[in-house]
């Protein structure tokens, strides 16, 4: 299934790559996201936790940055894990595409990027592929999140840490289906959040 999302960074089209290539950086302002073990700054070895109500789905498994184009301000990415305990696992590749813009209600300039996920899940857990909306919605409040939680590392103090926490997929499907009943139940393709 193919994901679109976009969200800005206060940052110019150049610091903006150069903050989205750092693994190390942003890793933990991916919610439920632990990287494990890198090799070689594009290879990276990690576990992402998945809460949906009572079950609590663990990943393990790698992604790698396959290549980043500073030309065309385009990055990359391959990833996939399976559950720990075997009920499936899941593949994506993602391309992120940065484009400088004025003033998106910021100071200055800021960066907009467009991500697109082409997202496959197999064995058991494929089931909540069936409902895409669903899954198009959390990547929608994930993206949101992660967007905030770089912000606030953005901004930050030096010494200080975010604190990573794990998906929690019965929050994100209570702020879906508030998002829901506000839009009176339609789905939009092109939501952007802006932090």
């Amino acid at each position: 299934m193919l994901l679109e999302n976009d969200f800005y960074v206060p940052l110019s089209k150049s610091i903006a790559m150069e903050v989205l290539t750092d693994v190390a950086l942003i890793a933990p302002c991916i919610p439920g996201v632990t990287i494990t073990e890198t090799s070689n700054n594009k290879l990276y070895k990690g576990e992402a936790t998945v809460r949906l109500g009572p079950v609590k789905l663990v990943f393990s498994g790698t992604g790698e940055i396959i290549e980043i184009n500073n030309e065309k301000n385009e990055v990359f990415v391959k990833a996939g894990g399976s559950d720990k305990k075997g009920r499936g696992g899941a593949e994506a590749t993602v391309f992120f595409k940065l484009s400088e813009v004025e003033d998106a209600g910021l100071d200055g300039v800021s960066t907009q990027v467009s991500v697109k996920t082409n997202l496959n899940l197999n064995g058991a857990i494929a089931q909540y592929g069936r409902a895409s909306g669903l899954i198009e919605s959390v990547a929608i409040e994930l993206t949101k999140e992660f967007a905030q939680n770089l912000e606030k590392v953005l901004t930050m103090e030096d010494g200080n840490t975010l604190n990573a926490n794990e998906i929690s997929g019965l929050k994100l499907l209570m702020k879906v289906g508030v998002k829901k009943l506000r839009l009176g139940g339609n789905k939009s393709k092109n939501e952007t959040s802006t932090f």
